[in-house]
């Protein structure tokens, strides 16, 4: 009998919308955490997963992909095409094309693990992360374009 009558109570005196209310009234006045994108940009930690991009070595300049085709065998999708030749100087191979169809990627980055150039590895995953495009064609990278990244787009307000 007392659950019918503390029922009724609260369907009088209407305490679950007041629980609500409490609710959005405390959370009206707290900062708020959204980001007016694309006039602020997002503030993205150390270990964010952007698109995949490649390095050049710092210190001579030249590519330090070594045409292994491991990053190509590790992709779960199937986006990165490389195709190895030789150096000109007869020792090793290096990539004569490197594509990277950013339309598959799922950015999970497991290209980058089993990169065999040490210590930095030819292929990582940079903080770009603005892919938008009215034609898939932009979504090809190749060799030349991995190493600059995506260009960055102006919005006008």
């Amino acid at each position: 009998m007392t659950n019918r009558i503390w029922g009724f109570i609260k369907s009088v005196l209407l305490i679950e919308l007041l629980i609500g209310l409490s609710v959005t009234l405390r959370n009206q006045f707290r900062p708020h955490t959204t980001v007016e994108y694309p006039r602020e940009t997002p503030n993205l930690k150390p270990r964010f997963r952007g698109i995949p991009r490649l390095r050049k070595n710092p210190e001579t300049g030249e590519d330090l992909c070594v045409g292994c085709l491991l990053c190509e065998k590790a992709c779960p999708d199937d986006c990165i095409k490389v195709v190895p030749e030789k150096r000109p100087d007869g020792k090793g191979k290096q990539a004569a094309k490197f594509i990277i169809n950013y339309e598959r990627c799922c950015f999970c980055g497991l290209c980058v693990d089993p990169c065999p150039t040490k210590p930095l590895t030819a292929i990582y995953m940079s903080h770009d992360f603005e892919l938008a495009s009215e034609s898939r064609t932009k979504f090809y990278y190749p060799m030349n374009n991995l190493y600059e990244g995506a260009q960055i787009k102006e919005y006008s307000r």
